[in-house]
């Protein structure tokens, strides 16, 4: 109850729309959880402490609440906008095996729905194959060609040539990697649609032999 009435004291000095639309969209997010808990419930079989699941997930869900709405909170309270130097940060090596550095992210902005990175890809570089199941992607080239191979429904690879200025999107839940195919080094900008660059990020090594060959193969065509 106090961090409900904190949380309403914040907001009410709060006049972005979209902000207060994300911020219900969360808390919804956190009732349809809810609701989905105790549909399972409801669904399991005889001899199941039912009393005992609801009180396990009612605990969990009460834990995420309030982790949730403290985050809340500070982002009303320190939203600001910042520049982010790619040069100040460190370059870390995401989960699909590309040299990046987070830019904007959770603990460096104050961001509720974007993130970003600087990612560098040296010649003769290919990612590993990976999928964002909720995040789209774009990405910017700023210096060299690449190519982005990607999987349709049915199995099918296919890939597209990315030249400086171009711009790349990514849907969510389209598997995906990177090559870059050539002696020059390729800089680029990616930008998620998530607070946190690093979260979902699912590597498919079962494709990883298709990225590898990529190298090996004919010159890539949009």
């Amino acid at each position: 109850m106090v961090q409900a009435v904190h949380a309403a004291n914040v907001y009410r000095g709060v006049t972005d729309v979209d902000y207060l639309r994300a911020v219900i969209d969360g808390l919804s997010g956190l009732v349809e959880e809810v609701d989905a808990d105790l549909g399972r419930v409801s669904s399991v079989g005889p001899g199941v402490d039912r009393a005992r699941l609801v009180r396990g997930m009612a605990v969990r869900r009460r834990r995420w609440a309030l982790e949730r709405v403290t985050e809340l909170i500070v982002d009303a309270a320190q939203r600001c906008p910042v520049v982010l130097d790619p040069h100040d940060r460190p370059v870390a090596l995401s989960v699909q095996g590309q040299p990046l550095t987070p830019l904007v992210t959770a603990g460096a902005a104050d961001t509720w729905g974007l993130s970003s990175a600087q990612v560098w890809m040296p010649p003769g570089h290919v990612s590993h194959a990976h999928v964002h199941r909720h995040t789209d992607v774009g990405v910017v080239v700023l210096q060299g060609r690449a190519v982005t191979m990607w999987w349709d429904e049915r199995g099918g690879v296919h890939e597209l040539v990315q030249e400086p200025g171009q711009h790349l999107h990514i849907p969510f839940g389209v598997a995906h990697a990177a090559v870059n195919p050539s002696g020059q080094p390729v800089v680029a900008v990616e930008w998620r649609s998530n607070r946190m660059f690093t979260a979902d990020n699912e590597r498919l090594p079962e494709l990883d032999a298709v990225v590898r060959a990529r190298l090996a193969g004919p010159k890539a065509v949009a």
